[in-house]
């Protein structure tokens, strides 16, 4: 019998040596760090200890907010946007995750498949249909007013709130139920996608004076930010604007 020759490829080996190599280029944000999303992800590099810069400029050139330039990656004008290498990667959710896939993530290595995909629709859901709600119609109220002189249109944010409480509901509903928000249960369980995305919602909800501040009706949501506020990377990201 004619023997075969199969070299022996240590494929951990080589899987190592493609993520150090990943890890070793620059992650470079592009947004300001005030923006939830780009906070966000800031959240995801922090929690394993990632260099990564933020700003407009990631290419050795500022790139102007909705320029030619800015368009030309991504095609409605927004951010973030991720440069690592040669990947140009747009839209939060698919930047935590793919920096999430890059140096692993053993909390969620003991996650079914079912679970993870949770997640991920949690993610989704929190960064198109929560982020209106609490980031565009409300948040951004207080922080860029719109009114005469520059002042808060008080009308507008007071009828943005039945969308917040409802925004909140959800996640309260999460909360109680205990299999997406994982970070609820202490600094030993890494953030997942979903809680990187919501934290800093809710972190700037926090922030507003009493009367807007809308998350003491939700204690679960209260006992949340404050096991979240405890968390380094946290204490490092979520500062007031």
């Amino acid at each position: 019998m004619n023997s075969i020759w199969v070299p022996i490829i240590n494929v951990k080996a080589i899987k190592d040596k493609m993520t150090t190599y990943n890890k070793a280029l620059p992650l470079k944000i592009y947004g300001p760090s005030f923006s939830n999303f780009v906070r966000s992800i800031m959240l995801i590099c922090e929690e394993r200890g990632l260099d990564y810069q933020t700003g407009f400029d990631c290419t050795g050139e500022k790139i102007e907010f909705k320029s030619a330039a800015h368009l030309a990656l991504h095609p409605y004008g927004k951010f973030p946007i991720l440069f690592h290498g040669e990947l140009v990667l747009p839209e939060t959710a698919s930047i935590c995750r793919y920096i999430i896939n890059l140096v692993g993530n053993q909390s969620e290595s003991e996650l079914s498949p079912t679970q993870l995909a949770r997640i991920d629709a949690f993610g989704a859901i929190t960064s198109i249909y929560l982020d209106k709600a609490i980031m565009r119609d409300y948040i951004l109220e207080f922080a860029f007013p719109k009114g005469e002189g520059g002042e808060v249109r008080l009308e507008v944010a007071i009828a943005a709130q039945s969308e917040v409480r409802k925004a909140l509901q959800l996640v309260n509903s999460e909360l109680l139920q205990g299999e997406i928000l994982l970070a609820a249960k202490g600094a030993s369980q890494s953030l997942t996608l979903a809680d990187a995305l919501i934290a800093p919602m809710l972190h700037y909800i926090s922030t507003l004076h009493p009367s807007f501040n809308l998350l003491s009706d939700f204690p679960a949501i209260e006992k949340y930010l404050a096991e979240l506020m405890r968390r380094e990377s946290c204490k490092k990201v979520l500062v007031r604007k």
